[in-house]
């Protein structure tokens, strides 16, 4: 993986704009992944991965969650590319930067929820505790001219990311084009949510971001996704596929014609497409979407017209009776707009600008998502 780092300007990967992309897309389940199969057409490992490159597994680790939640990538999925890493000569290391403080003892927490410090021992390959980070260049950068980007990331010779099929209250989907958003260092996000408000900013912050961080290779977990209110409120849904691209804009657009999602109403897409990324045409040499469509799949419930058709006022976080006073939404709060008060979180609607964070963060799914009067 290139990067820009301080004032020296290297040529970044493949994150502008290919003519032609491809996407491979298989049936699954995470008892009999093969994900050397789901390679082949694109090249296979050895295409990407050289012997002895250190192989960052760029997962999906957003909070301290079993798999089973489907808030995080399923291990499995993560086991198998790890497996597939080794057999060609590299060597593979699992990270990511979750939401909350970036500190070693956070990510202990989230490994082992995530059941990854099991699966280290298993393989024999490290997980990531470096939490350094260096400030980046960002070249043609819309929002961002410079950002902090997690030293793991950029100490890696290559990138895979392995993000899940989820849903989100603010981008609607997390996927491919938002998966390396995780490059930044923990409250820096919280910073950042603050600073892009409007999804289309913070969409093209995300796609800044993507630009100095591009992965070399993307594997998505689409076996049992997450429908509804995510990315941590939603709710689990077999979709029983797993696809692969080295272009990220590309896959996204490959999950929402499985899904009869419209591409444009979904905030990196529709940016990616202003900024002349999305490639001219994508071929897909095992399963096209059509011939792994999902019906009635359920999008979040802050879904705009372009995605639903229907204009909706806007919604804001609602505390529920659920609330446990874990103070992980007072942490994540961009504006400080929450406090704890008789052990209930409470919401100061005249500082919410409605990023969703705290909703995005309550793994108690206690903060609900409401039209009310502010």
């Amino acid at each position: 993986m290139l990067i820009c780092i301080d004032n020296i300007g290297l040529t970044m990967s493949n994150f502008f704009k290919a003519k032609d992309a491809m996407v491979s897309i298989q049936k699954s389940t995470y008892q009999n992944l093969d994900v050397e199969l789901l390679l082949k057409p694109l090249g296979g490992f050895k295409k990407y991965i050289r012997k002895d490159e250190q192989v960052l597994l760029k997962t999906n680790l957003l909070t301290a969650t079993v798999p089973e939640k489907t808030v995080v990538t399923n291990p499995a999925i993560i086991g198998a590319v790890a497996k597939a890493v080794l057999k060609v000569g590299g060597t593979p290391f699992i990270g990511d930067s979750p939401s909350g403080q970036f500190t070693k003892r956070r990510l202990t927490r989230v490994y082992s929820k995530a059941g990854l410090i099991d699966l280290s021992k298993e393989l024999g390959i490290e997980l990531n505790y470096d939490i350094n980070y260096k400030k980046v260049t960002i070249p043609n950068g819309k929002k961002l001219e410079k950002a902090l980007i997690c030293s793991f990331v950029l100490n890696a010779d290559k990138v895979i990311a392995l993000p899940k099929i989820k849903t989100h209250s603010l981008m609607m989907m997390t996927l491919a084009t938002k998966i390396m958003y995780g490059a930044v260092p923990g409250l820096t996000k919280v910073r950042y949510h603050s600073k892009f408000i409007r999804r289309k900013a913070f969409a093209d912050m995300l796609l800044d971001i993507l630009s100095v961080t591009t992965p070399d290779l993307v594997i998505m977990d689409g076996v049992v996704g997450m429908q509804g209110n995510g990315p941590v409120s939603g709710t689990p849904v077999k979709l029983g596929v797993v696809l692969s691209s080295d272009n990220s804009v590309a896959l996204d657009i490959a999950v929402c014609k499985m899904l009869n999602i419209e591409p444009m109403g979904i905030p990196t897409l529709k940016q990616a497409k202003l900024r002349n990324l999305w490639p001219d045409e994508i071929k897909y040499p095992l399963l096209s979407p059509e011939d792994v469509k999902y019906k009635g799949f359920i999008l979040p419930s802050t879904a705009g017209y372009p995605l639903t058709g229907e204009k909706k006022p806007k919604r804001s976080p609602v505390i529920k009776d659920k609330c446990t006073a874990c103070k992980q939404c007072v942490e994540i709060c961009p504006e400080k707009a929450i406090k704890i008060i008789d052990d209930r979180a409470q919401i100061d609607y005249s500082k919410c600008i409605k990023c969703y964070c705290c909703h995005e963060i309550c793994t108690f799914d206690a903060i609900g998502l409401e039209e009310i009067l502010t």
